[in-house]
């Protein structure tokens, strides 16, 4: 009698395996990206942050006259994954955005008397999902 495996027995593990890995590979992207957005998310509230304290202490104007040389700047923190955060509006109300290199994704926060009124993600769906920024 032959000691070793069958055929079927070796189709059937490679089976089981290759099912395996197509269940994992798509969570597995996903929690990349989820991590890759971190940095995105740091660069935006950094400066949200430098945003809000331009408002407070310059309560006349609002947001007018922010740039993100404000301070220490968002600008100076690692970009790998993210282009730099755009400032658009003044006043009372500030938008900033930032934008996957990819170009799969932007994120965005609306600023509004000091604080954060409004989280957004556009484009891909499925990845903004996954992100959690809404």
């Amino acid at each position: 009698m032959c000691k070793g495996f069958t055929l079927i027995e070796m189709l059937i593990v490679i089976i089981i395996v290759a099912l395996l890995v197509s269940l994992s590979v798509p969570k597995y992207k996903t929690a990349m990206e989820k991590a890759r957005a971190q940095e995105g998310i740091t660069n935006l509230t950094l400066a949200a942050d430098q945003a809000n304290g331009y408002y407070m202490s310059h309560e006349d104007k609002g947001y007018t006259g922010f740039s993100s040389n404000y301070g220490q700047g968002a600008d100076k923190t690692k970009q790998v994954y993210f282009n730099t955060v755009g400032i658009s509006g003044g006043g009372e109300n500030l938008t900033l955005s930032i934008a996957r290199k990819t170009g799969a994704y932007t994120l965005g926060m609306q600023l509004s008397g000091g604080k954060v009124s409004r989280r957004t993600c556009t484009g891909d769906t499925r990845l903004c999902d996954a992100i959690g920024w809404e």
